[in-house]
Parts: C-alpha cells; structure tokens; sequence
C-alpha cells in the first residue's frame, strides 16, 4: 500500500522564524545607529568628541578613523562581523548603564525603604535579563 500525502513546499519567506535574529535585521544604518549612541554616550564635551571615537572603537575593534567614516555614512556595507563587534560592544554599554543603575537603587533602598524602589528595581532586573539574552543570541 503506497502512501499518498501530498507534497508540501516552503517558500524562503515562509521558512524564517517569526523572531529576527541579530543577522536579520543588519543594516549599515543600524550599525551608525549604534556606533552614534555610544559616542554620545562616553563624550565629554565638545572638545572630546575624537577622544571618545577612540575609546568606543577600541570597544568595537576598529581604529576611530573607521568608526568616523561609519558614523558619516562614508562606508557603504560595514559588514556583518563589523556589525557584530558594534552590537555587542552597545550591548556592553546597555548592561554598564543597567548595573549603574542597581547600584544608585540599592543606594536609595539603603536610604529610604520605599516600596516603589523594590518595583523598580524588579523592573531593572528584567531589563537586566533581556540585555542578556541579547548578548546571548
């Protein structure tokens, strides 16, 4: 007896998964993007603006001059390993501000005991968890 199920064909589209990974959603912007808040982030002022591409692309694994010609729109497709180095290094910075963060609650909860700190904090901690399961992917 010969079984007859029909056959059945994905398309490419249809195959992919419902949630984007890190390589789905890679664009030359985003990776700007990225680069961009993290050299807002760790300047100092208006005379430390190269200091800054200096410290965020040793982060990143790239000389400042690369990190500027990104930030510029100069290069065209950084590259998927280039993306990746940036996305975690702006992953590390999240995790940096988060635990910064910890610390100035328990610095309150310290001081006062309030129960909207222990909300807040619950609320830190899962934003804590979901950096890490970024930084896992």
């Amino acid at each position: 007896m010969e079984n007859h199920s029909p056959v059945v064909t994905i398309r490419k589209s249809e195959n992919k998964a419902n949630t984007m990974s890190s390589v789905d959603a890679f664009t030359p912007d985003l990776a700007a993007v990225y680069a961009r808040k993290m050299v807002e982030r760790e300047s100092r002022g208006n005379g430390d603006q190269m200091n800054a591409l200096e410290r965020v692309g040793r982060r990143c694994g790239m000389t400042a001059r690369s990190l500027r010609r990104l930030l510029n729109g100069e290069t065209r497709d950084p590259g998927i390993a280039v993306f990746g180095r940036i996305r975690a290094a702006y992953l590390d910075l999240c995790a940096r501000q988060i635990a910064a963060l910890q610390h100035e609650l328990e610095i309150e909860k310290a001081r006062n005991a309030d129960a909207s700190l222990e909300d807040i904090g619950r609320e830190v901690e899962a934003l804590a968890e979901k950096v890490r399961q970024a930084k896992g992917r």
